[in-house]
Protein backbone atom coordinates (compact mmCIF):
# COMPACT_ATOMS: atom_id res chain seq x y z
CA UNK A 1 0.00 0.00 0.00
CA UNK A 2 2.87 2.33 0.61
CA UNK A 3 3.77 2.03 -2.98
CA UNK A 4 0.29 2.68 -4.28
CA UNK A 5 -0.04 5.73 -2.23
CA UNK A 6 3.20 6.97 -3.39
CA UNK A 7 2.43 6.22 -7.04
CA UNK A 8 -1.00 7.82 -6.64
CA UNK A 9 0.51 10.71 -4.82
CA UNK A 10 3.18 11.07 -7.44
CA UNK A 11 0.57 10.95 -10.20
CA UNK A 12 -1.54 13.53 -8.36
CA UNK A 13 1.53 15.65 -7.87
CA UNK A 14 2.39 15.53 -11.57
CA UNK A 15 -1.24 16.26 -12.50
CA UNK A 16 -1.26 19.16 -10.09
CA UNK A 17 2.01 20.50 -11.52
CA UNK A 18 0.63 20.18 -15.06
CA UNK A 19 -2.60 21.90 -13.97
CA UNK A 20 -0.60 24.68 -12.35
CA UNK A 21 1.50 25.11 -15.49
CA UNK A 22 -1.59 25.12 -17.73
CA UNK A 23 -3.29 27.58 -15.39
CA UNK A 24 -0.16 29.73 -15.37
CA UNK A 25 0.13 29.85 -19.18
CA UNK A 26 -3.61 30.39 -19.70
CA UNK A 27 -3.65 33.11 -17.01
CA UNK A 28 -0.58 34.69 -18.56
CA UNK A 29 -2.16 34.64 -22.00
CA UNK A 30 -5.59 35.81 -20.88
CA UNK A 31 -4.87 38.09 -17.91
CA UNK A 32 -1.21 39.12 -17.69
CA UNK A 33 -0.82 40.55 -21.17
CA UNK A 34 -4.03 42.73 -21.03
CA UNK A 35 -3.24 43.90 -17.49
CA UNK A 36 0.37 44.66 -18.48
CA UNK A 37 -0.85 46.44 -21.59
CA UNK A 38 -3.32 48.46 -19.46
CA UNK A 39 -0.59 49.33 -16.91
CA UNK A 40 1.87 50.31 -19.66
CA UNK A 41 -0.77 52.49 -21.32
CA UNK A 42 -1.60 54.08 -17.95
CA UNK A 43 2.11 54.73 -17.26
CA UNK A 44 2.44 56.31 -20.73
CA UNK A 45 -0.70 58.46 -20.17
CA UNK A 46 0.70 59.65 -16.84
CA UNK A 47 4.06 60.49 -18.45
CA UNK A 48 2.23 62.38 -21.21
CA UNK A 49 0.13 64.23 -18.62
CA UNK A 50 3.28 65.21 -16.70
CA UNK A 51 4.94 66.39 -19.93
CA UNK A 52 1.81 68.36 -20.87
CA UNK A 53 1.69 69.94 -17.41
CA UNK A 54 5.36 70.91 -17.64
CA UNK A 55 4.83 72.34 -21.14
CA UNK A 56 1.83 74.36 -19.94
CA UNK A 57 3.78 75.54 -16.91
CA UNK A 58 6.61 76.71 -19.19
CA UNK A 59 4.08 78.50 -21.43
CA UNK A 60 2.49 80.13 -18.37
CA UNK A 61 5.91 81.30 -17.17
CA UNK A 62 6.64 82.74 -20.63
CA UNK A 63 3.28 84.56 -20.61
CA UNK A 64 3.97 85.80 -17.09
CA UNK A 65 7.34 87.18 -18.19
CA UNK A 66 5.72 88.76 -21.23
CA UNK A 67 3.00 90.48 -19.18
CA UNK A 68 5.48 91.51 -16.50
CA UNK A 69 7.54 93.19 -19.21
CA UNK A 70 4.45 94.85 -20.65
CA UNK A 71 3.44 96.08 -17.21
CA UNK A 72 6.92 97.54 -16.69
CA UNK A 73 6.75 99.23 -20.10
CA UNK A 74 3.28 100.56 -19.28
CA UNK A 75 4.50 101.89 -15.95
CA UNK A 76 7.42 103.64 -17.67
CA UNK A 77 5.10 105.15 -20.28
CA UNK A 78 2.66 106.25 -17.56
CA UNK A 79 5.48 107.81 -15.54
CA UNK A 80 6.77 109.63 -18.63
CA UNK A 81 3.29 110.87 -19.50
CA UNK A 82 2.74 112.08 -15.95
CA UNK A 83 6.10 113.85 -15.94
CA UNK A 84 5.32 115.46 -19.31
CA UNK A 85 1.86 116.54 -18.13
CA UNK A 86 3.36 117.97 -14.94
CA UNK A 87 5.96 119.89 -16.93
CA UNK A 88 3.28 121.26 -19.27
CA UNK A 89 1.10 122.24 -16.31
CA UNK A 90 4.04 123.96 -14.61
CA UNK A 91 4.90 125.84 -17.82
CA UNK A 92 1.26 126.91 -18.24
CA UNK A 93 1.13 127.99 -14.58
CA UNK A 94 4.29 130.04 -15.07
CA UNK A 95 2.78 131.69 -18.17
CA UNK A 96 -0.43 132.50 -16.29
CA UNK A 97 1.55 133.81 -13.32
CA UNK A 98 3.76 135.95 -15.58
CA UNK A 99 0.67 137.35 -17.35
CA UNK A 100 -1.00 138.04 -13.99
CA UNK A 101 2.14 139.76 -12.69
CA UNK A 102 2.38 141.87 -15.85
CA UNK A 103 -1.29 142.81 -15.55
CA UNK A 104 -0.82 143.63 -11.87
CA UNK A 105 2.19 145.80 -12.71
CA UNK A 106 0.15 147.59 -15.40
CA UNK A 107 -2.74 148.14 -12.99
CA UNK A 108 -0.32 149.39 -10.31
CA UNK A 109 1.37 151.70 -12.82
CA UNK A 110 -1.99 153.07 -13.98
CA UNK A 111 -3.15 153.46 -10.36
CA UNK A 112 0.03 155.35 -9.45
CA UNK A 113 -0.35 157.58 -12.49
CA UNK A 114 -4.01 158.27 -11.62
CA UNK A 115 -3.08 158.97 -7.99
CA UNK A 116 -0.31 161.35 -9.11
CA UNK A 117 -2.73 163.15 -11.46
CA UNK A 118 -5.30 163.38 -8.67
CA UNK A 119 -2.66 164.59 -6.24
CA UNK A 120 -1.39 167.18 -8.73
CA UNK A 121 -4.96 168.31 -9.37
CA UNK A 122 -5.65 168.59 -5.63
CA UNK A 123 -2.43 170.56 -5.15
CA UNK A 124 -3.33 172.86 -8.06
CA UNK A 125 -6.88 173.31 -6.71
CA UNK A 126 -5.48 173.99 -3.23
CA UNK A 127 -3.10 176.58 -4.64
CA UNK A 128 -5.96 178.27 -6.47
CA UNK A 129 -8.15 178.24 -3.38
CA UNK A 130 -5.27 179.41 -1.20
CA UNK A 131 -4.54 182.20 -3.69
CA UNK A 132 -8.21 183.20 -3.76
CA UNK A 133 -8.33 183.11 0.01
CA UNK A 134 -5.17 185.17 0.24
CA UNK A 135 -6.62 187.74 -2.19
CA UNK A 136 -9.91 187.85 -0.32
CA UNK A 137 -8.12 188.11 3.00
CA UNK A 138 -5.86 190.82 1.65
CA UNK A 139 -8.90 192.67 0.35
CA UNK A 140 -10.54 192.61 3.76
CA UNK A 141 -7.33 193.68 5.43
CA UNK A 142 -6.82 196.51 2.98
CA UNK A 143 -10.45 197.59 3.08
CA UNK A 144 -9.81 199.43 6.24
CA UNK A 145 -6.95 200.35 8.39
CA UNK A 146 -6.55 197.82 11.07
CA UNK A 147 -4.15 196.93 13.82
CA UNK A 148 -2.34 193.66 14.31
CA UNK A 149 -5.03 192.50 16.73
CA UNK A 150 -7.66 193.30 14.14
CA UNK A 151 -5.68 191.31 11.51
CA UNK A 152 -5.51 188.27 13.78
CA UNK A 153 -9.23 188.53 14.57
CA UNK A 154 -10.10 188.85 10.84
CA UNK A 155 -7.87 185.89 9.97
CA UNK A 156 -9.41 183.74 12.72
CA UNK A 157 -12.95 184.67 11.73
CA UNK A 158 -12.17 184.08 8.07
CA UNK A 159 -10.75 180.61 8.70
CA UNK A 160 -13.61 179.95 11.10
CA UNK A 161 -16.11 180.48 8.26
Amino acid sequence: MGEILSKDMLADLIINIINILILFFVSKALLYKPVKKYLDQRRENQANAVEEAERRKAEAEAEKQKYTGLMADTAAIRTGAMREATEKANAKAEQILAAANAEAEEILKNSRAAAKRESDKLIADSKEQLGALAVELSGKILAREVTDADNIRIINSFFGE
